[in-house]
């Protein structure tokens, strides 16, 4: 019996126990999915997690398929079923009397399950496209201590299990379903899951985006089934989420359509990527087929020495973007290519290096992935925020021009021979997260500086918007400044609340430019 029949058959299922399976038995559901490249992809990533156990729900209600199937498998004459199932997936043996201690309140069994909990994978009863809504726990990170990966917008997704609370870091990931929603529908899915938004900000499910995007600007006649969305629907679903799109469009023009240098891909990916926000990437195979997959991180690089004279975007030479991609799974690592012959750049799937062996293993989909030509990005960010990446890396290339000037009269004064060269990033944070979490990591060693500068930011600079715009300027991996920018406001008029300067020099530079009328804020010093 093939995977799909298999699927189909075991729906019919009229026993609710809970189920136990070894993730290396044939019986693994997983195993059951057939040779799709999602499911060979998932047993390669569960694999390198080091799954032993899975739990299976086998009758479960998904708020998402349940959307699906009131908009449109609810009325097939096949007779869908309105349950789906659910896997959960541990790095221990798991046994039935450990869940039995774990249900009746045991704080150790509870925590033993906790402490190796790896998340969750939602199978639907629609056979061509049963994988429903996954998240699952990132594999272990063999460079956390030089280059981490920065996954912002994964966020904390809790699930209960015979009164057993379990929970997952990670973001939300389906596979494609054609009947309701598509490629693009999924990415801008996966987008609305981010941390970046609260309680405020409902997460609508694929056949609320769908319908989203055809209510003002349907170009294909019907809603169901879903055919996918062109640029102009995207953004439409994303208003009418009550969020603001953010589109960048290629900054190379080709006969095919425009494309992107790496510098100002990799730039506005880690730019916003660092702010919380995943980033829909539109673009083309080498077929002209169109696609859309959703950046939710990447690997940092390591802060060189700058050179003497020059500005660096640190986020320029990023190698290698996590995307959901739904023709083949979630977190998938992707590298940034550039084609010497024509500059532009390209994604293409990279599997890492397997951190777990397995002798039965399918092969890697990833490996034989085409490459991707971005054309666009999106993003969703907050219906406040009317600041632009662009604007903000022009104004941290301005500033970071004057700082040089200034450098270059302070050292010639001084005599001092050395030419400052900087770093520089962007992002954007919430004014509490700022204050709260980001001024702590920067300044812990000394708490005096740090309430004075709370206090400072507080009680002397003018009140501040919701969300900042931060540039950072820094000499390699030391930060120099970070400079506030109200987001409130459009581009043209983009300006600066205040300077944090975490070195007197860089102190000595902002004074410099103040007295030459070029005034960035209030300056706080914060050393």
């Amino acid at each position: 019996m093939c995977g799909v029949d298999l699927l189909e058959a075991e729906w019919e299922s009229t026993v609710s126990l809970l189920r136990l399976h070894r993730f290396d038995a044939p019986s693994n559901p997983i195993n059951q999915l057939g040779k799709s490249s999602q499911a060979r992809y998932l047993t390669h990533y569960l694999t390198d997690l080091n799954v032993q156990t899975i739990i299976e729900e086998p009758d479960y209600f998904d708020r998402d398929y349940l959307s699906e199937f009131a908009a449109f498998y609810g009325v097939s004459s096949r007779g869908y079923t309105n349950r789906c199932k659910r896997l959960h997936f541990f790095k221990v043996g798991v046994t039935r009397s450990l869940i039995r201690a774990a249900a009746s309140g045991s704080d150790k069994a509870i925590k033993k399950l906790q402490d190796n909990y790896l998340g969750f994978i939602v199978l639907r009863p629609i056979p061509h496209a049963p994988l429903g809504r996954s998240v699952l726990k990132w594999y272990p990170d063999p460079h956390l201590g030089t280059t981490p990966r920065v996954v912002e917008p994964s966020r904390r997704y809790e699930c209960n299990v015979a009164g057993i609370t379990l929970a997952v870091d990670g973001l939300a990931w389906q596979q494609q379903d054609t009947g309701v929603s598509a490629c693009a529908t999924i990415a801008l899915w996966t987008m609305l899951h981010s941390s970046a938004f609260d309680d405020h900000h409902a997460i609508p499910t694929t056949a609320d985006i769908t319908r989203f995007a055809n209510r003002t600007t349907s170009f294909d006649g019907r809603t169901f089934p879903s055919s996918g969305l062109n640029v102009f629907q995207i953004c439409a679903a994303i208003k009418e989420a009550g969020l603001a799109p953010i589109v960048t469009v290629g900054d190379v023009e080709t006969p095919n359509g425009t494309c992107f240098t790496r510098k100002r891909f990799t730039s506005i990916c880690a730019s916003l990527i660092r702010s919380g926000y995943p980033v829909l990437i539109c673009g083309t195979f080498p077929d002209k087929k169109r696609h859309a997959v959703t950046a939710v991180g990447f690997r940092e690089v390591s802060s060189g020495t700058p050179v003497s004279g020059e500005v660096a975007f640190q986020d320029g030479n990023v190698s290698f973007l996590y995307v959901h991609d739904d023709n083949i799974g979630p977190n998938v690592r992707f590298q940034v290519v550039v084609n010497p012959g024509d500059g532009i750049t390209r994604i293409k799937a990279s599997a890492p290096n397997k951190l777990n062996s397995h002798t039965n293993l399918p092969d890697d989909p990833s490996l034989s992935y085409q490459a991707f030509t971005p054309s666009h990005l999106i993003a969703a960010v907050h219906d406040g925020m009317r600041t632009s990446p662009d604007e903000l890396h022009k104004k941290a290339v301005y500033l970071s021009k004057q700082l040089i000037t200034a450098h270059d009269a302070v050292r010639n004064f001084q005599g001092n021979p050395n030419i400052l060269g900087v770093t520089i990033t962007a992002r954007f944070i919430k004014l509490r997260d700022y204050v709260g979490v980001e001024l702590s990591k920067r300044l812990e060693v000394d708490k005096k500086i740090l309430s004075r500068v709370r206090l400072e930011l507080c009680e002397k600079v003018a009140p501040m918007s919701l969300h900042l715009g931060i540039v950072r300027i820094g000499y390699g991996s030391e930060p120099l400044l970070d400079v506030l920018f109200d987001t409130t406001d459009a581009d043209s008029n983009l300006t600066a609340f205040c300077t944090v300067a975490y070195d007197p020099v860089a102190a000595l530079l902002m004074l410099t430019l103040e007295s030459w009328g070029i005034r960035y804020g209030r300056l706080v010093k914060a050393f």
